[in-house]
């Protein structure tokens, strides 16, 4: 039976991934930061295992180093030696790397280009526009719509009129599903919806929905961000609307707070 590792199987994208892969009645082995890499000839590598927040890497690069280039060439090394077939989560942020998190991103998109022609290894990158869900406990969608369910006040960037591409994490799941039955080829993808939102539009959504005013509290940009970011070509075939998917936020954070007044 085919063998499938997964890095990051415990964090908000990993743990759906692994679910799904583990009740589909994949081989799956899934391994956490810090984890020993289990013994054994892998056919799949999906190497989602890595710090991810933007801000934070401004403050802890060499960390974000470590955690996410350097573990990234880690298991591309174990790939080649493996045979196996490695897929790669990059970030529409890479357009312009302008903090440690996007440039290690972007240079691991190049390890794995250099790898692809040093040795034949096959890849998959697949770009990551802005991934939601209801277990999610960062992103915008879930930050404003919890924001406006508690009438907590939230830092709204730039003017609020970046425009971005919200996918819910089930689009990327089925696109993972589809590439460990090989119906994706090696190749770069875009994990998005094609559709742009402004942070603005977003927020109006949020409110329509939740019945609920979000605060917001203007600030400048803490570093450069690109004015508009959406996948051109995405991968995901009918994707979840974001209203759909704002709907599915807004319940969860009802029943835990539900469960939290008990």
């Amino acid at each position: 039976m085919m063998r499938i590792l997964l890095t990051g199987h415990k964090g908000f994208i990993g743990s759906r991934i692994y679910a799904t892969l583990q009740n589909e009645g994949y081989d799956i082995t899934g391994i956490d930061l810090g984890d020993k890499v289990p013994d054994g000839k892998f056919d799949i590598i999906l190497h989602f295992g890595a710090r991810t927040l933007i801000r934070n890497s401004i403050k802890a690069p060499y960390e974000y180093f470590l955690d996410g280039l350097a573990l990234t060439v880690k298991f591309l090394e174990r790939a080649r030696i493996d045979e196996a077939l490695f897929v790669f989560p990059t970030s529409g942020s890479i357009a312009e790397a302008t903090n440690p998190y996007s440039l290690s991103k972007k240079n691991g998109s190049e390890w794995l280009k250099l790898y692809e022609d040093l040795y034949g290894l096959k890849t998959i990158t697949l770009k990551l526009f802005n991934i939601y869900g209801e277990t999610s406990r960062k992103g915008a969608v879930y930050l404003f719509t919890k924001a406006a369910l508690y009438g907590e006040n939230i830092p709204v960037y730039g003017g609020g009129n970046q425009v971005r591409d919200f996918v819910h994490v089930n689009d990327l799941v089925k696109c993972i599903v589809r590439i460990v039955k090989g119906e994706v080829g090696p190749g770069s993808y875009e994990i998005g919806t094609g559709t742009g939102t402004s942070i603005n539009s977003l927020i109006n959504q949020i409110e329509k929905i939740t019945g609920k005013r979000v605060n917001r509290e203007e600030k400048d940009f803490l570093l450069k961000e690109a004015p508009s970011l959406f996948a051109k070509e995405p991968l995901p075939k009918d994707p979840l609307p974001l209203s759909e998917g704002i709907k599915r936020v807004m319940d969860s954070l009802l029943r835990e707070k539900m469960l939290n007044e008990k």
